[in-house]
């Protein structure tokens, strides 16, 4: 081979590794990009997760409060439930007691008058 064809065959050469290069790098740099957007995709995903969970845990306290104050308004009103039927039964008792005493004092009266 003469010096001239030599060249040639070494220009080709270089190109050809240029070539080879240039893919190597834009597989490298795709690769990179991948990787990239894959981080991006988790770090949002799992965000995203820790904001549901935030949003659960915040609902849930919500509910439990809630639940709380039902219960208490539940408790109020049994306690006034039951006030009122002590009342009632007192009422009832005193009642019953005065006509008892009213009864005893005309019988008293009826006795005396004879």
């Amino acid at each position: 081979m003469d010096g001239g064809q030599q060249r040639q065959v070494d220009a080709a050469a270089e190109k050809f590794a240029e070539a080879i290069k240039e893919s190597f790098q834009a597989v490298a740099d795709s690769t990179v990009s991948v990787q990239q957007l894959n981080a991006e995709l988790t770090q949002s995903f799992f965000n995203g997760v820790i904001e549901n969970l935030r949003a659960q845990a915040e609902q849930n306290r919500s509910m439990a409060g809630e639940f709380v104050d039902q219960q208490e308004r539940q408790r109020e009103a049994a306690w006034m439930l039951t006030q009122e039927s002590v009342d009632l039964h007192m009422d009832f008792i005193s009642s019953m007691f005065s006509y008892y005493q009213e009864m005893m004092q005309q019988a008293r009266r009826q006795a005396g008058a004879r």
